[in-house]
């Protein structure tokens, strides 16, 4: 009888020490708590290169050049590089209107600072005039847009 008392507690003991392995997912029972870890050294970030028109890093590499030239080459250059690059503005081809709705939706959705109302008429005179809407295929309308 004692020996079957001496098994059972064996059993018991195992059954409860592999239960608690189990069920510690944290690794709170074997981790070692008291390892001193160092903190991590603190590095100074280099200061990013700061556009003295704009006070922020431009996100792009573009120059005014990249653009084509016309009349608020620069005003446009520089109030539309400030979130992107040339080339967004390069592969669209709109209408006077339609290049006012992007403004609106860059204003309202994407958090462009405000521009003056003459500063935008400038802008969009710049775009309607360099980046009208392409026409494709045999240069007849697009019977699906009407």
């Amino acid at each position: 009888m004692t020996r079957l008392n001496v098994i059972h507690a064996a059993v018991i003991g195992l059954t409860a020490t592999f239960l608690l392995l189990a069920f510690d997912r944290g690794g709170a029972l074997h981790r070692d708590q008291h390892v001193y870890v160092p903190p991590a050294p603190k590095v100074a970030a280099a200061p990013p290169v700061v556009d003295p028109d704009k006070g922020k890093p431009p996100p792009h590499n573009d120059t005014v050049e990249d653009l084509p030239e016309g009349k608020n080459r620069d005003l446009t250059f520089y109030t539309c590089t400030a979130c992107h690059g040339v080339a967004l503005i390069k592969a669209q081809g709109l209408t006077r209107d339609l290049w006012d709705s992007t403004i609106d939706l860059m204003l309202e959705k994407h958090r462009m600072p405000p521009i003056k109302a003459e500063e935008r008429t400038e802008i969009l005179d710049y775009l309607a005039e360099t980046f009208p809407p392409r026409r494709k295929g045999r240069g007849s309308d697009n019977p699906f847009l009407k």
